[in-house]
C-alpha cells in the first residue's frame, strides 16, 4: 500500500512539473538562458512536492487501511454470526419435523380405523306354491354391491324362459366389479340389463340396488315398491322412497312396460360402524312394521347371515297370520280391498332380503 502512495505521490509531483515546464517554455521562448532557469525549476519544484507528498501519504495510507481492516474484520464477524443462526435455525427445523410427522402418522391411522368394513348375506324364500321352481325373487351380492329383484306375480310369463328378475339379478352380476356403484353406474348397469332382459327374459321385476364405500357412502337406487333401511342405535334413520303407478302395482321392468331405471328414487348417505341396512322385497316390508324390524335387529344375530335368515322366517310367519297387523293389511283396506276389510291379515309371497352390517 505504501509503494502504491509513493507512485501515486510521484506521479503527482511529476504531473505539476510538466505544467509548470510548459508555462515556463512559454515565457521563455528563444532563450538558453530562461532555459536553464526553467530545468533548474523543475527539480526545485520536483524535490519541493515529491517529499511532503510522500510524507504525507504515510500515515493517511496507514489509517485507511487500519479502517479498512476493522470494516472486514467487523463484516466477516456478522456474516459467522448470521450463518450460525441460519444453521440453527435449520436443524431447529428439523428437529420439529419428528413431531409432525408422527401427528400425521396418528391421522392417517385413525382414518385407516374410520374405514368400514362389512359383513353382508342374502337369502330367498320363494312363495309356497312356487317352491318346486325357485320363485319369482332374485337377490344379488358382489364386493360392495348388492340388490334385490322382485319378480312380479302378475305379469305374463312363457315356461321355459328365463325370469325377468334372474336375468336381471345375472347380468348384473356379470358387468359390476367388487368395487362399490355410483348412482349413475348402477342406473347404466341396470339399463344395460333391462335391454338384454327385454329380449332373453319372460315376466317383469322391480328393482332396487344398493352399494356401500369404505369410507361409509351408501348409495342406493329403487325402481318399484322394495324397500332399503338404515338402523342405528335402535332406530330407522333412512329408508327408501318405493314409488309405483297406484297401489299394488309398482314401477316395474320388462318388455313392455315404459318404466326405466333413470326414474328410480335415490339414497345416499353416509353410515358408521355399528349401522345395519337392510334391504329387502315387499315380502318383507308389507308384513313387518319398523318396531317388528329393529326388535329383530336387536335379538343377539350379531352375524349377518343369521339376521337375515331370521327376518326372513319371522315375515313368513306374519304372512300367514290373518289377524296380524300388518302394514299391507292398512293400505289394502284403504284401498277398498275386500281380502282386507279388517285392516289385519298378513300377505303371502317371495321373501328376499339383504343384510349388511357395518363394523
Amino acid at each position: 500500500a505504501e509503494v502504491k502512495k509513493e507512485e501515486t505521490a510521484t506521479a503527482t509531483a511529476t504531473a505539476v512539473p510538466k505544467k509548470d515546464n510548459s508555462f515556463f517554455g512559454l515565457l521563455s521562448k528563444g532563450s538558453s538562458s530562461s532555459t536553464a532557469v526553467k530545468e533548474e525549476v523543475v527539480v526545485e519544484k520536483k524535490k519541493k512536492i515529491v517529499q511532503p507528498a510522500k510524507k504525507k501519504a504515510e500515515p493517511i495510507a496507514t489509517k485507511k487501511q487500519e479502517e479498512k481492516k476493522q470494516e472486514k474484520e467487523q463484516q466477516q464477524q456478522e456474516e459467522e454470526t448470521k450463518k450460525s443462526e441460519d444453521k440453527a435455525g435449520f436443524f431447529s427445523f428439523f428437529n420439529k419435523a419428528p413431531k409432525i410427522d408422527t401427528d400425521t402418522s396418528t391421522t392417517k391411522e385413525e382414518e385407516e380405523d374410520n374405514t368400514i368394513q362389512i359383513d353382508m348375506s342374502s337369502i330367498v324364500m320363494p312363495h309356497p306354491a312356487k317352491v318346486s321352481w325357485g320363485g319369482e325373487d332374485a337377490v344379488l351380492t358382489k364386493g360392495r354391491n348388492f340388490g334385490v329383484f322382485d319378480g312380479v306375480s302378475g305379469a305374463d310369463k312363457l315356461d321355459g324362459v328365463p325370469l325377468y328378475s334372474a336375468t336381471l339379478a345375472g347380468e348384473l352380476k356379470k358387468s359390476v366389479g367388487e368395487d362399490p356403484l355410483s348412482i349413475r353406474d348402477m342406473t347404466k348397469f341396470l339399463t344395460d340389463a333391462a335391454e338384454f332382459a327385454d329380449v332373453s327374459a319372460t315376466g317383469a321385476s322391480t328393482a332396487i340396488v344398493g352399494s356401500l364405500t369404505e369410507d361409509g357412502k351408501l348409495s342406493v337406487l329403487n325402481l318399484g315398491d322394495s324397500t332399503c333401511v338404515v338402523v342405528r342405535d335402535d332406530k330407522v334413520i333412512a329408508k327408501t322412497n318405493e314409488i309405483n303407478h297406484f297401489f299394488d302395482c309398482p314401477y316395474q321392468l320388462s318388455d313392455d312396460s315404459p318404466d326405466r331405471p333413470r326414474q328410480g328414487t335415490q339414497l345416499n348417505m353416509k353410515v358408521q360402524k355399528g349401522d345395519v341396512v337392510i334391504m329387502g322385497s315387499d315380502g318383507i316390508f308389507d308384513n313387518l312394521t319398523e318396531e317388528q324390524i329393529l326388535a329383530t335387529v336387536n335379538s343377539g344375530a350379531e352375524r349377518a347371515s343369521l339376521l337375515a335368515k331370521k327376518i326372513a322366517n319371522i315375515s313368513r310367519k306374519v304372512s300367514f297370520d290373518e289377524t296380524a297387523n300388518t302394514p299391507y293389511a292398512k293400505l289394502a283396506k284403504k284401498n277398498g280391498f275386500e281380502d282386507y276389510e279388517s285392516g289385519l291379515g298378513g300377505k303371502v309371497d317371495d321373501i328376499s332380503c339383504v343384510v349388511v352390517r357395518c363394523k
